[in-house]
Formats: C-alpha cells, sequence, structure tokens
C-alpha cells in the first residue's frame, strides 16, 4: 500500500508544479499579446495554431522518431542511455526552474554575474547563460542524479522534468490536438506493450538501473528484480511507472488552462489520478506488463467531461 501512495503522491507533485508552471507561462503570453509583442498564442510547429489537429501528428511523430532512437541505442550502445538521460533531465529542468526560481531573484543575480563578466566579452556571454540560476540548479540536479543514482535521486529528477515538459506541451497545444494525440497514443501504448512488444523490451532496459524516465517505489512484488550493483547483480523490490505516463495528462489538464479555469484543470487531474490509481492496484496484486496510458487517458478525459457538466 506504501508504494501506491508514494506513486500517488509524486503523480499529484508533478501535476501541480506542472500546472502552476503551464498558469504561469499563459500568463506572460496573455501579457506579451496584449502588449503587441506577440500576435498570437504560439504552437508545437511555427506558423501552425495550436488548435490545429497536425500538431497531433507531428507530435506523434516525433514519440515515433525518438523511440526508435532509443531502442536504437539500446540494441547497439547501451551505455549511451545515461547521456540521454542527462540531456532529458537538464533540458526540462532548466525549463522549470526558469518558473519555480522567483523572477525577481533571477534579476538580480544575472545583473551581478553580467557586471562581473562584460569584461570578457563573447566568453563572458557564454559564461553567462551557464551561471543563470535556472542553469546552475538544472546542472546540479543533472549531476546529482546521473553520479549518484538512487530512487530518491530518481524520483526527484523525475518530477522537475515531468512537471517542465508537460507544462511546456500543454500550452503549446489545444484542447483537442490533446485529445486526439492522447488517444493515438493510448492506441500505441497498447500495440507496443501486447503486440510489437517493444515497450516492454524498451521499458527493461530503462529500469535495469535508476533512471529519471521512470518513477519508482519499493514494492514486495513475489519475484525480485536483479539490477547491476557495484560489479554484481542486487535483488531489489520496486514498483516502477513510466514518466510519460504521468506528462501526457499533465498536458492536457494545462492544455484545458487555455480556455477554461484551473477548476476544470483540477477535476481533470482527478479523473487521471482515479484511473492510474486503477492501474497500481491491478498491477501490485497482479504484477504484469500493462500501458498504463489507456487508463489515465480515460480518466483524464472523463474528468474532463465531467468538469465541463458541472462548471
Amino acid at each position: 500500500m506504501k508504494s501506491i501512495l508514494t506513486i500517488i503522491l509524486i503523480f499529484l507533485i508533478i501535476q501541480i508544479i506542472g500546472l502552476y508552471i503551464g498558469n504561469t507561462y499563459i500568463e506572460i503570453i496573455d501579457q506579451a499579446i496584449e502588449a503587441g509583442k506577440i500576435e498570437k498564442r504560439p504552437g508545437i510547429v511555427p506558423g501552425v495554431s495550436p488548435e490545429k489537429a497536425e500538431n497531433s501528428f507531428i507530435l506523434f511523430g516525433f514519440i515515433i522518431l525518438t523511440t526508435i532512437g532509443i531502442l536504437l541505442v539500446i540494441r547497439f550502445r547501451k551505455s549511451f542511455l545515461r547521456g540521454v538521460e542527462a540531456f532529458v533531465i537538464f533540458t526540462s529542468s532548466w525549463l522549470t526552474f526558469s518558473f519555480l526560481i522567483p523572477f525577481s531573484m533571477q534579476i538580480v543575480w544575472e545583473s551581478f554575474i553580467a557586471y562581473l563578466l562584460s569584461p570578457l566579452g563573447s566568453i563572458g556571454f557564454i559564461l553567462f547563460n551557464i551561471l543563470t540560476l535556472n542553469s546552475l540548479f538544472a546542472i546540479a540536479l543533472t549531476a546529482w542524479k546521473v553520479f549518484r543514482p538512487t530512487i530518491v535521486s530518481q524520483n526527484v529528477a523525475a518530477i522537475i522534468s515531468g512537471s517542465g515538459a508537460g507544462a511546456l506541451l500543454g500550452v503549446l497545444l489545444g484542447i483537442t490536438p490533446c485529445i486526439i494525440f492522447m488517444m493515438i497514443l493510448s492506441v500505441y501504448d497498447f500495440v507496443s506493450v501486447f503486440i510489437t512488444k517493444h515497450m516492454v523490451k524498451m521499458a527493461k532496459a530503462i529500469t535495469e538501473r535508476p533512471m529519471a524516465f521512470t518513477i519508482a517505489a519499493p514494492h514486495k512484488f513475489k519475484k525480485a528484480k536483479y539490477i547491476p550493483h557495484k560489479g554484481a547483480k542486487k535483488k531489489v523490490h520496486v514498483f516502477q511507472l513510466g514518466l510519460g505516463d504521468i506528462v501526457i495528462p499533465l498536458m492536457f489538464s494545462v492544455s484545458i488552462l487555455n480556455k477554461f479555469t484551473i477548476f476544470h484543470s483540477i477535476i481533470t487531474v482527478i479523473g487521471s489520478l482515479i484511473g492510474l490509481l486503477l492501474l497500481t492496484l491491478y498491477i501490485t496484486r497482479k504484477p504484469r506488463a500493462l500501458p498504463a496510458l489507456p487508463f489515465v487517458c480515460t480518466g483524464a478525459l472523463s474528468g474532463y467531461l465531467i468538469s465541463i457538466f458541472i462548471l
């Protein structure tokens, strides 16, 4: 039961942080439009409206290419996974820290380092971008996760990275494209787990060691998993959930903020939470590989529809 509560808590933390970032980002965009700095809300593809359904297919194409890339890395250079993980953590957490660190603190710090580095010219400009607060925090988080891989560092990195990535996607996508994208991904998740089974293969490689592509919680399964540990293999009992299974419903709840209120998003989050709860209860009792997106996306969509009727 403790493992389920841990997964649920991490899920909620990512949703809360993501909604905060998404709401803040939307406010900044709205202010920029009112001030005449930009004409309209940006989308996934430059020049394509966020409300266009083609965004869903373009984003899905990106997911397919990324999956192929990761499978190739697993097949030929599995050690490169740590580099991919580091890149994902840094870029996503950089965005998250940009919103979590108070703007006033960032401005004071950037003014200070700009003053110190201004005599260095172009080198100073490069150092300035490295030494901004969000960059420093992102570098520290990435280094901690890569060089101290534990369940704690895995989950913290996943929380920071996932909340920023999900919020950004939600801001750049309209509600209809999000729904289409979730439906496509849910079908793809089902096919990749039960038919092609390449998602199972990818999950096994990723979960060989604590990586921020998933969140984890100790759980006493009947059969333990053996993972590399200091030259040998260590027997562990752990429940893991893919980060994408949390980021996708967050993306949808943030996209709702573009047209509706935070309360609509909260009810949507509750719906996805119920879907996740049903999934975790089933898996912890009957351990097996299951596609999570059909559960959480159905719950999110149900929550959204309920919010439309009651609010």
